[in-house]
């Protein structure tokens, strides 16, 4: 089998959040950050290595099975595309996207322009400036 380059691997770039403790803990203390079709839920987190943790947590409303596996894997492939494009530079946290429906059916560039412009405020509130 032949071995995928490193800068290829989205381990280099997020892992999945899979604790549940720390995914409660999130949700419960994790601050918000808004895209227009997608809400993130984040924590700062000590760890650096992977630089995020993050769980895709798709509510069962928004389809059935076939729907949600689909919004997931967009926006894992999503979050892949913006993190090694550089477009954003974020670590250190954990991190829950939150979807609406629309994301099933959205263009794929502008899913990972929304999921940008939620992520920089992610980023901008480590710095402590705000960035429309």
């Amino acid at each position: 089998m032949p071995e995928t380059p490193t800068s290829l691997k989205r381990s280099r770039y997020f892992t999945s959040l899979k604790l549940k403790n720390r995914i409660d803990q999130l949700f419960k203390n994790g601050r918000k950050a808004f895209g227009s079709y997608l809400m993130l839920r984040y924590h700062s987190s000590a760890d650096a290595v992977p630089p995020l943790r993050v769980v895709f947590a798709v509510k069962s409303r928004l389809g059935p099975a076939t729907v949600r596996n689909r919004i997931k894997r967009r926006l894992r492939e999503a979050l892949f595309h913006v993190l090694k494009e550089g477009r954003v530079q974020i670590s250190g946290f954990d991190l829950a996207i939150i979807p609406r429906k629309e994301v099933a059916e959205l263009d794929f560039s502008e899913l990972c322009d929304d999921l940008q412009h939620a992520l920089r405020q992610v980023s901008s509130a480590r710095t402590g400036t705000q960035k429309a």
